[in-house]
Formats: C-alpha cells, structure tokens, sequence
C-alpha cells in the first residue's frame, strides 16, 4: 500500500496516512524509522499486518485498560475513544474482544450500575435516554430497567422531602418551580402532581 503522507502528531509520534481524509494509524518517529515508512513509498502488506499485530493492538489493549482504569466506560464509549485516537478497527477490535473476554466490558453491568444510581434522581426515561447516548444496545436497557425496583413516585416523594422536609411550608410559586425542576429530570407531570397533592392533604 501506498504511504500517502506522513504529518507530525506530536513531539514524538507521527500520523501515517493511505489517502486524504484520515490517519491510518499514529507511529512514533523511532517506529517509523524501524519499518522504513516514507512519504510516497510502499509499505507492504507484511510490515502493515507486523505494525497492527505487535505494535497497535498491544497499545490498543493497554490503552482500553488504562480507560477502564480511570472509570467505567461502555463499548462504545472505548470504541470512540480508541478511533480518537487513531488507532485502525484491527487493533480496536482486539482491544474490545480483549475486554469483553475478561469481562473488563460489560455493558449490562454498567447499565445496571448506571440506572440503580441514577435513577435515586431522574426518572427512568431520563436514565434511558442516557445510557442510550452512551452507546448501551435497546434490548440491554429493557432488561436493565425490567429488573430494577425502584418506583418513580417514591423517588419524587424522596426528593421532594429532601428540598423541603416540612412541604407545610412550600409556598405557591415554589411549588411550581418545583414541579418544574422535578419535570426537567425527566419525570410526568401528573405524577409529580399526585405525588404534591398527597404530601399537602
């Protein structure tokens, strides 16, 4: 394959480019001098499949463990940040099964863990949207939330009482804006509003 261009990354690695649009890989310069790799020549196919095996999925493995490290993370969450940076969909896909192996993913566990927090202070709609966003495949959130105990009410009523433990005292507009703040995270209105009238009569 033909080495389009070579483009500095940083003090001491190197982007390797096989057209235009995006980095194949990033190298460091040491790398770079041990295969040979030159702006407009040839890298064959052996010395690719050599980088990728000894060098990159390596350094793709010790990078998702070093995500882990510092908090869990989703599939695709690893998976983003893997392509960040840089790194080709071999090493990534070795990384990912590396971790998925050893149960270091798992998108279920997260998701439980996600959703029992959460779920203290947003409703279930809102904690679905996020674990959407955070990549966690539809089937593994019907689970999650199929056998998670937790009842919305109670929640509003919890959080409601921890802002005003005597609600006696909320006053009109307070009221509102309460009901407001509990609606942004996530919760019904009329369920917030059934929640209100019980604790006030």
């Amino acid at each position: 394959m033909l080495v389009y261009k070579l483009e500095d990354y940083n003090r001491s690695r190197v982007k390797v480019y096989f057209d235009e649009d995006r980095p194949a890989f990033v190298l460091y310069k040491k790398e770079i001098e041990r295969y040979g790799i030159k702006q407009g020549g040839e890298l064959s196919d052996d010395t690719y499949e050599t980088i990728i095996t000894e060098v990159l999925k390596k350094r793709a493995i010790s990078r998702m463990l070093y995500l882990l490290d510092s908090g869990g993370r989703t599939e695709s969450q690893v998976r983003k940040k893997l392509s960040d940076g840089f790194y080709p969909k071999e090493a990534i896909d070795a990384a990912i099964d590396y971790g998925l192996g050893r149960h270091y993913i798992d998108d279920g566990y997260y998701a439980r863990n996600f959703a029992e927090n959460r779920t203290k202070n947003k409703s279930r709609l809102k904690v679905k949207q996020e674990l959407l966003q955070r990549g966690i495949d539809p089937e593994i959130i019907d689970n999650t939330f199929q056998n998670l105990e937790n009842d919305e009410k109670d929640t509003i009523e919890r959080l409601i009482l921890k802002k005003y433990p005597d609600v006696s005292q909320i006053e009109k507009e307070n009221e509102q804006k309460l009901i407001r703040s509990l609606m942004l995270k996530g919760f019904r209105y009329d369920d917030v509003h059934e929640v209100m009238l019980r604790l006030l009569t």
